[in-house]
């Protein structure tokens, strides 16, 4: 299933979700009694909102849709809970500091990003995939709101936050630039497609030095694409089709999993520095990962220390008696399995519906200047994450997808 489509059924997830999780599920953990309760079919408040039972209820059937053919234990049913739990009251806090600053995600921003994903299946597809998940194409939809909320919260809101100063950049590069080498690659073209002829027709007007774009004009029914890899990366298949060839000479056409293809090499792209004027986006990129997680664990410690958060009692009762073991014990503060601990919960009050004040939390790991160049290479213009746009390949070279009904490959890219 494409990942734009999982992208609408959970609205969160990363780093960033690692200190709301971590605070909402301590508060489930201390629930106790105090206050009147939460009214009927209510799991918990976001500043007087509710969050209904039904809707958590929902998400967690839905974001829950692989059996294992073991049922879960209450333990991993409590964390399942509170970790969906965590998402939607997250969820709510950054809708309402949009209504706060009058930023609306409107209907046709949902229609738009709906659409993108529909263009993934082929006709009727969609609504197939849904049907066969058990998934509400309305609950969908929210999901889908929820993360285009989250995306413009970070753009417009947290990102105009944060400044990077050239001096910054080049004291980055200085210290890391090691870190911003080109490792020497193989480049070469993937001639591919389901007629022989047509392929072999392709083949030789690429060893005639037509471009890829032209190829694919010529030949319609032929996909030509122009790959840059380590050698030590390539699938075994394509290692060994690519050994013996010399610069401007192709492989023969044999037939694979995807169809009939053959392989055409360009040359060799020798390593090298990137220097400053190169880097420059890359080290941009990773300070910008790193101030952005800070600015948004800050946010969030500001948002819990004055957000009145009341979680029910009655969704965890079996924890009560674990909240001093699992307060003390600070490094698995939420007495939770696989759930990051946290320590240092000042202003928590047992109560039917908990109060949450600030949190701390350790700064999320930011993508490294490395797994950046792999993406890319700055310096011939290629986008990272653009140099092989053909299906991911399995270890014998031939892919890890079965091709789409409708002949089509089917995008993977999150949105």
């Amino acid at each position: 299933m494409p990942s734009r489509f999982r992208a609408g059924c959970r609205p969160f997830g990363g780093a960033r979700a690692i200190l709301p999780l971590c605070a909402v599920l301590l508060v489930l953990l201390l629930s106790g009694c105090g206050q009147d309760p939460l009214p009927e079919g209510v799991v918990a408040t976001v500043n007087e909102r509710p969050i209904m039972l039904r809707t958590l209820e929902a998400v967690h059937d839905m974001n829950s849709m692989s059996w294992s053919g073991h049922a879960p234990s209450v333990e991993q049913l409590q964390a399942q809970y509170g970790a969906v739990l965590s998402d939607l009251i997250v969820q709510e806090l950054v809708a309402q500091a949009l209504e706060r600053e009058n930023i609306a995600v409107s209907d046709a921003e949902v229609a738009e990003a709906e659409a993108e994903v529909r263009g993934d299946y082929p006709a009727g597809e969609f609504e197939k995939s849904l049907v066969e998940e058990y998934i509400d194409l309305d609950l969908w939809r929210s999901r889908l709101r929820a993360r285009i909320a989250m995306q413009k919260f970070m753009r417009l809101i947290l990102r105009p936050t944060i400044s990077i100063p050239l001096e910054e950049v080049e004291t980055y590069y200085a210290a890391h630039r090691q870190d911003y080498r080109l490792p020497r690659r193989v480049q070469f073209l993937v001639v591919a497609g389901p007629d022989k002829a047509a392929v072999d027709k392709a083949r030789a007007l690429s060893l005639g030095g037509a471009k890829p774009a032209d190829v694919e004009a010529a030949q319609p029914s032929v996909t030509v694409r122009e790959v840059k890899m380590r050698r030590d990366r390539l699938p075994a298949l394509w290692s060994k089709e690519l050994a013996g060839l010399a610069p401007r000479q192709a492989s023969a056409v044999k037939q694979g999993e995807w169809g009939y293809q053959s392989f055409l090499l360009v040359g060799e792209i020798a390593e090298k520095q990137l220097e400053l004027s190169h880097a420059y986006p890359l080290v941009e990129r990773v300070l910008l990962e790193r101030k952005m997680d800070e600015a948004y664990a800050r946010w969030m410690e500001a948002e819990l220390r004055t957000a009145r958060i009341r979680v029910s009692a009655h969704l965890l009762p079996e924890a009560r008696g674990a909240a001093k073991g699992a307060a003390a014990q600070g490094a698995n503060a939420t007495g939770m399995p696989g759930v990051p601990g946290m320590s240092g919960a000042s202003g928590t009050q047992g109560q039917s519906g908990q109060d949450l004040s600030g949190q701390g939390a350790q700064g999320a790991q930011a993508m490294q200047p490395q797994e950046i160049l792999d993406e890319g290479d700055p310096m011939d213009g290629t986008a990272p994450g653009s140099e092989l746009d053909a299906p991911p390949p399995a270890e014998d070279g031939k892919g890890t997808r079965s091709a789409p009904a409708n002949g089509a490959q089917r995008k993977t890219k999150a949105k």
